[in-house]
This record gives C-alpha cells, sequence and structure tokens, in this order.
C-alpha cells in the first residue's frame, strides 16, 4: 500500500514537472527594448532609405568604428608615431589632398567656361558628361556622381570588383548573392515612395498601425510648409568645409576594423594621449567652420567629445559647454579633466562648463557659433543595447516629445548665436522626422514668433572631400542637411548635420 502510494506521489510530481516544462516553451519569448527599436527601424527606414536600408541595418548592427583626436597637450608627438607604426591614416593629410584636388577641379572647369564664354549646363562639378570617362575606385563608389558617371560607362569596364564591393556592403548572411549589374546605379534609384516618405516626415506609425505605439506626427505638425512660406533663404558653401591645422586625427583605412590600444596617460602632464569617438562626431564641429577668437556655445555637450574637438582645434577664444542635469555636467568635467591641464598658461578661461536648460537658454546674440547635438533615438545604441532605451515602454512619451524638445534646443541656439553667426544641428539618428523635420519645424517657428532671418547653408560641395571617410547618403530628398550612413567599410555614424546662418 506505501508503495502505491509512493508511486502516486512520484506520478503526480513527475507530471506536473512536465506540465512546467510544456508551459515554459509555449510562453511567448519577451520582446526586449532593442526588439522594439529593430521594428520601429525596419517599419520607418526602408521607404526613404530603399535599397541601401539592408546594408545600413548590418552596419549598425555590427562593430562601430572610431577615430583618435590626439591631445595637443600631453606628449602629441609620441603619440603621432605610435599611430603611424599602427599604419592609421593622418586625416587632415589625406583631406588636404582631396581637398586641393577638389578646388583644382572646379579651377579647372570655371576656366574652361570662361574660355568658352557661356555657361554650358551639360557639365557639373564633375567634369564634362562628354569628358574621358574615368573608372571608379572602390573607395569612391558611394559618391552618387561617380555613379552616374560609372553607369554610363560599359559592364565591360567594371569587373569582380563591383561584385566584390556589392558583396561586402550590402549582403546579408543567408540571403542570395547581389547582381553586380544591377548594383551600378544611382543610390538615389529607390523609387518615389523614398522620397515622399523623406519629404513628409512619415514615422514608423504611419506606415504601420501597431496599437502600442502613438501617430508620431500628432506632435508635429509644420512639416508641410514649403521654405517660401517660412521666408528662408538657401546659401551654398562654395569652399571645401575647413579642418583646422591643429587638429590631429587618426582613423584606419575603409577595410581595417582595428582597434586603437587603450588611451595611455602622460605621466608628465597627468592627461591621455588620445580621445576616441564616432568618426562621424567630427562633422558638427568641422561644419562650425571655427575661426580664432570664436565663442562657441556647446548646447548640449554631454559627454563632452565636441566640445574637446573644439578646444584641441586651439582657434576658439572661450568654449562654453552646457547641459541640462548634474550627472550630465560631470561627465563634461571629467573628460576635460582627462585631456585639459589646469593652469594652463593663457588657457585658464577658455573653456567653461554650464548647467542650464539649453531650450530656455538666457544668453541672447552671446556667440559666433553655436552647436546643438540634440539628444534622439541614438539609432545605434538602440540597436546593440537594451538598458535605458528610448525603446523602453516607460520611455514611450519621452521618445514621442523628442521632436518637440530638439526643434526648442535650435530655437534657442539660434536667439543665442549674434547675427553673422552660425548654427550647426546634428543628431546620431536617420529619422527624417528628427533631421530634416526637425530644422523646418524650428525655422518656422524662428519666422512666426521672432524677427530672426536665417539662412541654411547646403554643404553638399563642402562635405565632398570628406568622401574619403564618410558614405554620404546623397540624393535623399534632403532639404537642410547632410547624413553619414553606417556601413561595413566605414562603419561610422549615422549622423545627421545642418548648417544655419544666422542673419540679422
Amino acid at each position: 500500500m506505501l508503495a502505491v502510494k509512493k508511486w502516486r506521489i512520484e506520478s503526480r510530481t513527475m507530471l506536473m514537472h512536465i506540465q512546467r516544462r510544456f508551459r515554459k516553451k509555449d510562453r511567448a519569448t519577451k520582446v526586449t527594448n532593442m526588439d522594439r527599436a529593430k521594428e520601429y527601424f525596419d517599419i520607418a527606414y526602408p521607404p526613404v532609405y530603399g535599397t541601401r536600408w539592408p546594408s545600413i541595418r548590418l552596419a549598425l548592427s555590427s562593430k562601430q568604428k572610431y577615430v583618435a583626436v590626439v591631445n595637443n597637450f600631453a606628449n602629441h608627438e609620441v603619440t603621432v608615431e605610435k599611430f603611424q607604426e599602427l599604419g592609421a591614416m593622418d586625416i587632415r593629410h589625406k583631406y588636404s589632398y582631396f581637398a586641393e584636388r577638389l578646388r583644382a577641379r572646379k579651377e579647372e572647369i570655371n576656366e574652361k567656361k570662361s574660355q568658352e564664354g557661356e555657361e554650358d549646363t551639360s557639365q557639373d562639378e564633375d567634369g564634362p558628361k562628354n569628358s574621358k570617362l574615368i573608372r571608379t575606385s572602390l573607395l569612391e563608389l558611394d559618391d552618387d556622381a561617380l555613379a552616374a558617371r560609372a553607369n554610363a560607362e560599359p559592364i565591360s569596364r567594371y569587373p569582380e570588383e563591383y561584385r566584390r564591393r556589392a558583396l561586402a556592403q550590402d549582403h546579408v548572411p543567408g540571403t542570395a548573392e547581389l547582381d553586380y549589374i544591377s548594383r551600378i546605379i544611382l543610390p538615389s534609384e529607390v523609387g518615389s515612395a523614398g522620397i515622399s516618405a523623406m519629404m513628409d516626415y512619415v514615422p514608423a506609425t504611419k506606415l504601420k498601425g501597431l496599437e502600442d505605439w502613438i501617430e508620431e506626427t500628432d506632435v508635429f505638425l509644420d512639416a508641410s510648409q514649403g521654405d517660401q512660406d517660412i521666408g528662408l533663404q538657401i546659401e551654398k558653401q562654395e569652399e571645401p568645409i575647413n579642418l583646422p591645422s591643429m587638429l590631429k586625427i587618426y582613423a584606419f583605412n575603409k577595410t581595417d576594423i582595428s582597434d586603437f590600444p587603450k588611451p595611455k596617460m602622460d605621466h608628465h602632464m597627468k592627461l591621455l594621449d588620445y580621445y576616441a569617438l564616432d568618426g562621424a562626431s567630427l562633422l558638427p564641429v568641422l561644419a562650425l567652420d571655427l575661426a580664432p577668437g570664436d565663442r562657441v556655445l556647446d548646447l548640449c555637450a554631454a559627454p563632452g567629445g565636441k566640445t574637446l574637438i573644439a578646444l584641441q582645434s586651439l582657434l576658439p577664444g572661450v568654449v562654453v559647454s552646457n547641459d541640462i542635469s548634474d550627472s550630465r555636467v560631470q561627465r563634461i568635467r571629467g573628460v576635460l579633466r582627462q585631456y585639459i591641464p589646469n593652469n594652463f598658461s593663457g588657457f585658464e578661461n577658455v573653456s567653461v562648463v554650464k548647467k542650464s536648460n539649453g531650450c530656455d537658454f538666457k544668453e541672447k546674440e552671446a556667440y559666433d557659433k553655436v552647436l546643438v547635438d540634440a539628444p534622439c533615438l541614438i539609432d545605434r545604441v538602440s540597436m546593440q543595447e537594451d538598458d535605458n532605451s528610448i525603446f523602453k515602454t516607460t520611455r514611450t512619451k519621452e521618445r514621442l516629445k523628442l521632436p518637440e524638445l530638439q526643434s526648442q534646443l535650435l530655437v534657442s541656439a539660434l536667439q543665442a548665436v549674434r547675427p553673422g553667426g552660425t548654427v550647426v544641428y546634428s543628431t546620431c539618428t536617420l529619422s527624417p522626422l528628427q533631421n530634416d523635420g526637425v530644422v523646418h519645424l524650428a525655422l518656422s517657428r524662428i519666422w512666426q514668433e521672432t524677427t530672426i532671418e536665417c539662412s541654411v547653408v547646403d554643404m553638399t560641395y563642402a562635405v565632398r572631400s570628406l568622401s574619403f571617410l564618410y558614405r554620404f547618403g546623397n540624393n535623399l530628398g534632403l532639404r537642410y542637411g547632410q547624413v553619414v550612413l553606417p556601413s561595413l567599410l566605414s562603419n561610422f555614424g549615422p549622423m545627421y548635420c545642418a548648417k544655419i546662418r544666422r542673419l540679422k
């Protein structure tokens, strides 16, 4: 009898154990914040970025690439020698070469036009359409203008290299190999839907009505106005973007994914020898076009990388680094302590750290240059990290309010800069709503609520000499800014950058 009772207990226990195992298997897999971010991006971005999205997505999920900014206040000669031994590229040296080539080409075209005595509309800055066709190098295939010229050449001119490049950049494991002939196309040829989505700033929820997502355009109503409706002027930057001579920046070549060694302490100066950051973060600082004696405001400065680049240029008269919370201000101070010496002769008052709400910045018309590196979706971090993600369900309202926050920060920056000064707005997201959309909203508010007049600076030509470093997203329907697209060969960004000049 006892044996039977014992058998029943053991059978019941085993049955309960089996039931628990099956219930665990049947339970739905937990949706992570990274899953939410990827679903959002997979809905929102393909209509905008078209055939480029798979390669961008793969790059965003892959190892990020960095550049090293040499600390001029440490023993920089030793640091430079170390990077040279590692085979790192001197960005300024290579940039100077490409910028000079760009200037020479422009002068050649202008001279030819002058000799012909008329405006030749059949040619652009890359040369006459009927000139001798040039075989595009592997490192230049991201450039739309060069791709257009490549498209006009016989396919026989383009052997395996195109196929290899397509596979290296766009191939996702498990998919069929790409047809290399079909890859010799303008990246802009993604269909009218992509341009329409970009121009209308359509968010993910507009494309797919998920019940737990709120319509983001509910907080963004002014995107349909044209530039003429907000009194906006457009001007072109006719010279290549300026790279200050004192900046010593190194990166590994496009196909090299090596890591820089850990920064070391200069024991004499008690400072670290270099600062590593995403290479695309250089662009907003370079776009400021820093000049000697400039008063510079970094409105959303934490953790302090862009402030540090501005200081390392040795150009500004003062750099004010501002952020909203004690923790973020302490991060800025921590970076500056590691790289900028205390009581350095002639440098004591150059760096100032402030804590204030950037949306209500009190100083008006006080700065020559203002940088607004705004809080955003942070695409790469959202896809790779789950903790404290902006896609956390408890942060939904915060995420939806980002465009409003970003536009107010930009309005505040345009009020803080003096007439004739420059504001650069940047984000690390590919979201059209948070990029061009925010710029448009801020400029419309400036037009409607103030007497300030602005012009957007078209940097298309100015950034072309940086194509050796970045993969720029051309022909995406952008109205105001430039965007650096992540790529397996050059895994920087994403980074959006728009330059605005205050006229009065």
